[in-house]
């Protein structure tokens, strides 16, 4: 084979702000997962992740992969998913991966994972990156089949913002887009694929800010939930441009304690502040533990603190939808 584990670093999309509709390209949905290639050779799998590490005694249920693939040899690129109630949840993604190689077996049963392959880079002594990619996904199809842990990653034609609506109403991470004449580039990111990621956006109530060498570090953020103000998180980006306007603000509606219901466990120091401060921020998703995943602060908002109340699916009232 022309590469092993530890060679061959993966392609990787540029961001792209909005989704578009185009026959020179293809979209597939973007999973919330780990990327991950397969060396097949055999009856041998060897697994790799992005960082050139490998992984293959960390995900046991992939260990027949090579029943599902015919021919002799491949080398397969795709994302590596943990299913919740039939979508990929990231944290119970990361209980696997972070778990030792001692432990996969049992973690296994109790977190099962998905492989989904999306690209093929290497067949049966052919080097496949300079071939197009919608060649490459015809040949992916003709040589490997779904199983019970394993799923080809869906081609969708032509219509990017269609889909882009199916993931938003599913709640997914996004699509990518992909050129359809376009070679596979080991180890560079390119325009080549573009990733569109479906960002919720809702309005919640700062409750407190902490500093780092004077200057603002993150604000404290909550939404009420049964008449009482939950924490959700802290956010510590997107306020470089307003950071002296939004500390001044802060700083004029002090409080003794925490506005919250139950308290933030945070090393650092924190200033409570009166919840009267509303402001908009993007986030990924929503943790298990209603956390913001990502957060982004966007602007300050004028609504009335009381409004921000938790909205789970990003909609449902949301006081945001109002203006759009």
């Amino acid at each position: 084979m022309k590469w092993s584990p530890g060679q061959l670093k993966p392609m990787e999309p540029f961001p792209h702000p909005a989704p578009f509709d185009s026959k020179e390209h293809l979209f597939e949905i973007k999973w919330d997962g780990m990327r991950l290639l397969a060396f097949i050779k055999g009856n041998e799998v060897r697994l790799q992740n992005r960082n050139l590490k490998e992984r293959t005694a960390f995900f046991p249920e992939l260990k027949n992969l090579h029943e599902l693939f015919h021919a002799k040899e491949g080398i397969l690129d795709g994302e590596l998913v943990a299913l919740e109630n039939g979508k990929p949840s990231f944290p119970l993604l990361m209980k696997r991966c972070t778990a030792s190689a001692v432990k996969a077996a049992s973690l296994a049963d109790q977190i099962p994972l998905v492989y989904i392959p999306f690209d093929i880079l290497y067949l049966d002594g052919r080097d496949l990156t300079t071939t197009p990619l919608i060649e490459r996904k015809q040949l992916l199809a003709d040589s490997f089949e779904g199983g019970t842990n394993t799923m080809l990653s869906p081609i969708f034609q032509e219509e990017g913002i269609s889909l882009f609506a199916m993931i938003k109403e599913r709640g997914l991470e996004g699509i990518v887009a992909k050129g359809k004449n376009t070679p596979y580039l080991i180890g560079k990111k390119s325009r080549y694929w573009l990733k569109i990621k479906y960002r919720r956006r809702q309005a919640f109530v700062i409750g407190g800010y902490t500093l780092s060498s004077g200057q603002l570090n993150s604000i404290l953020l909550g939404a009420y939930w049964d008449n009482k103000l939950r924490y959700v998180g802290r956010v510590g980006s997107g306020f470089a441009k307003i950071e002296k306007v939004l500390l001044g603000l802060l700083q004029k509606v002090p409080s003794s304690c925490a506005p919250f219901a139950s308290q933030p466990k945070l090393k650092k120091d924190i200033q409570w502040v009166e919840p009267f401060i509303t402001a908009e921020v993007e986030f990924q998703e929503w943790t298990p533990d209603l956390k913001l995943r990502q957060p982004v602060f966007i602007r300050l908002l004028d609504i009335p603190p009381q409004e921000c109340r938790l909205f789970l699916d990003g909609r449902n009232n949301n006081p945001l939808e109002k203006e759009k």
